[in-house]
């Protein structure tokens, strides 16, 4: 499928047809939530759909890098029996 470069005000734009949109799963009313990975290899431009962030990345994240323990950070309350801790 052949597609041309045009000028979007001091950069450049390739439409994307409906049907490479649609062979992505990518709704064409919903843009904002989409973005792509941009590289270049030899003569080729390699565009990636990001993937949205898994939990465990977001918490990684969050953690930067520290190890935590997640029982330190969860009030179980008083004890009420003869639980060891």
């Amino acid at each position: 499928m052949n597609t041309n470069l045009s000028k979007w005000g001091n950069s450049a734009a390739i439409r994307i047809p409906k049907a490479i949109l649609e062979e992505l799963n990518i709704d064409s009313n919903n843009f904002e939530k989409i973005s792509f990975n941009m590289d270049v290899e030899g003569n080729k431009l390699i565009l990636n759909k990001k993937q949205a962030k898994t939990k465990f990345e977001l918490l990684a994240e969050k953690s930067k890098g520290e190890k935590t323990n997640p029982k330190d950070s969860i009030d179980w309350g008083n004890n009420v029996g003869k639980e060891l801790w």
